[in-house]
């Protein structure tokens, strides 16, 4: 298990690598000139041309590639973003536990509502039950998050006055933001939980505890429920990675300082350091999140974990044999 561990990590390298050059190949064709948008509509040629040879925008796209990836990974820095003159690194830091605890608890929700309510599905299939969880999880899925985030303010905020409309200053400020990136989430796992165990219930397995009297929660909560947890673990935490990296349309809605507001102001104003390393910042939190669900999945399923040991196994004997022959 170790190895594969260490196996895991040392592949994030070479996709990190790959999401560096991709990105800043991106950045330096997108259309728009940093050097215009810091200095304003009324700057002078020559005032943007000298702008832009002091951030270094002026070099040879391979020159800018090269100093880019040196700091990036010789140096750990991202740079200084172009706009607020601080570092780039620092701020994604200072804006991740506010997307941490919008992401926690919108998958925290979404998972203990959605996986419920799909077991009720998948045991009361085709029946009122069944269709009534189906119909709402289809209009969950249906419904943009920007949308239900502004219908949300109106209905909690500009009507009722019950709840904050922007901001993160306290707990209550959350409320409407989680509630809001929750409810694709909901409509999300309730449905893969339906089908999940739609193949589990069905199998040889539990048609044989419910012959030895077991009582029908235990054949669901302990039979079943395990052994359809794989899928629904992957999609916890794919949407768990994803909304680490900045839930961009909540967080522009609800004017939440966190990952995804700084994204799409970076990207706006066209600040290259910025947008670079908070893509970065992304794909290693969703890789991190990614090889955690591996291991959990070993947790939960002994086969898997068994699979890992077993390879290492088979790996350790064929060198003894080889050793052997020699």
């Amino acid at each position: 298990m170790k190895k594969y561990i260490l196996k895991r990590a040392l592949l994030m390298i070479p996709i990190l690598i790959g999401v560096a050059i991709l990105i800043f190949t991106l950045m330096y064709f997108v259309p728009g000139d940093p050097a215009e948008i810091i200095l304003g509509t009324t700057a002078t040629q020559e005032q943007v041309l000298a702008m832009r040879d002091q951030l270094g925008l002026n070099e040879p796209y391979i020159v800018r590639l090269g100093s880019f990836l040196n700091k990036l990974f010789l140096h750990g820095s991202f740079g200084n973003s172009y706009i607020y003159g601080t570092d780039v690194g620092a701020e994604l830091m200072s804006r991740f536990p506010k997307t941490l605890i919008l992401a926690a608890f919108s998958i925290l929700l979404s998972a203990l509502i959605g996986v419920p309510l799909g077991i009720r599905a998948a045991t009361h299939a085709n029946r009122a039950e069944d269709r009534i969880s189906m119909f709402i999880s289809m209009i969950g899925v249906s419904m943009p998050n920007f949308w239900l985030a502004l219908m949300l303010v109106l209905l909690f905020s500009l009507n009722l006055g019950w709840l904050p409309s922007s901001g993160c200053k306290g707990w209550q400020y959350y409320i409407l933001p989680v509630l809001a990136n929750a409810l694709g989430g909901i409509a999300g796992i309730a449905r893969l939980t339906r089908s999940s165990m739609l193949e589990v219930i069905r199998a040889d397995y539990v048609t044989t505890a419910r012959a030895k009297g077991v009582s029908e929660h235990n054949v669901i909560y302990e039979h079943a429920l395990p052994n359809a947890l794989i899928p629904i673990i992957t999609i916890c935490g794919g949407r768990f990675g994803g909304q680490l990296g900045g839930t961009m349309v909540i967080e522009t809605v609800f004017a939440i300082p966190g990952i995804g507001a700084y994204l799409i102001n970076s990207i706006n104003n066209r600040d290259y350091n910025a947008v670079q390393g908070s893509v970065l910042y992304i794909a290693f939190t969703f890789s991190v999140v990614m090889l955690l669900v591996d291991l959990v999945y070993a947790y939960v399923d002994p086969r898997i974990k068994a699979q890992y040991v077993g390879q290492s196994g088979q790996k350790r004997k064929k060198v003894k044999e080889v050793k052997a022959d020699e």
